[in-house]
């Protein structure tokens, strides 16, 4: 665990917001290359993107504010505004689609597309993302062990104290930053195939919305950092519960739309 890329007496880089920048930085050449690739303005496009990343860091730090520590921070309200906050994906994807949708109505363009492009690109980000949680030393695994004692071979051990628990350091647990990491490869593979042969708008946004959130209820499964919140008597974490509840409906929305853009057959 490295929670500081750079720390001295006059200047501090953490890991995590550090690879939070590297990514969407590299996120706005995949935002510029799906903007040629649907044949979209790019300069459009990427007018929306600075819009939509002040929006998204605001939105994810207001939902950790209010979702995970609202009483730390309404004791210590300038901690808002420190880098090394915690930051909730849900939040910024809700501000970054507010960002853009509101960008493309004002402009006169089809939201739908845009938001179709900017999946794509979220999803290339969240892989760096992830692998600044890693380093942070948040998002922490469970203890690795198969039955009989035997340890999972990936296991990562933490040996500095911060976010992990005492009792757990030392201890292999499992990586499930990196599990994210290969969750958002996965996801940005796929919608780059999809995005080649989409039959109709925010087709891309919805396939997001729905993999991304039964692949994050899958990676909680193995995640201890249960501060965050749990459901139905520990059964369900906060992630969890918006992830599968934001798949489902997203799922049906799909569902709508598609069979909307099938012909129906003639007897």
């Amino acid at each position: 665990m490295h929670p500081w890329l750079l720390h001295t007496d006059v200047f501090r880089l953490p890991t995590y917001f550090t690879c939070l920048m590297i990514g969407m930085a590299l996120a706005s050449g995949v935002l510029r290359r799906e903007a040629l690739r649907g044949g979209l303005d790019h300069r459009e496009v990427m007018n929306a993107a600075l819009l939509a990343l002040p929006a998204a860091l605001a939105g994810a730090r207001v939902m950790h504010v209010l979702v995970e520590a609202p009483a730390y921070y309404w004791s210590h309200p300038l901690q808002v505004l420190s880098p090394m906050g915690g930051w909730v994906f849900y939040g910024g994807a809700l501000g970054g689609v507010l960002a853009v949708a509101g960008w493309a109505r004002w402009r006169g363009l089809d939201p739908w597309q845009l938001l179709d492009v900017f999946s794509v690109a979220t999803a290339f980000g969240l892989v760096f993302g992830r692998i600044g949680c890693l380093g942070g030393g948040c998002c922490y695994g469970r203890v690795a062990d198969w039955p009989f004692g035997v340890v999972v071979p990936w296991a990562v051990r933490y040996y500095r104290r911060g976010q992990i628990p005492e009792d757990l350091l030392s201890v292999p647990l499992h990586p499930t930053p990196l599990y994210a990491v290969a969750i958002a490869l996965a996801l940005f593979v796929f919608l780059s195939f999809l995005r080649g042969r989409q039959r109709f708008g925010g087709e891309v946004l919805l396939a997001f919305l729905v993999l991304y959130g039964l692949g994050r209820s899958a990676a909680e499964l193995f995640r201890a950092d249960v501060e965050r919140g749990l459901f139905f008597g520990g059964l369900v974490s906060t992630s969890q519960l918006l992830g599968l509840t934001t798949a489902a409906v997203a799922a049906a929305t799909w569902w709508i739309w598609a069979r909307r853009c099938t012909p129906s057959s003639s007897t």
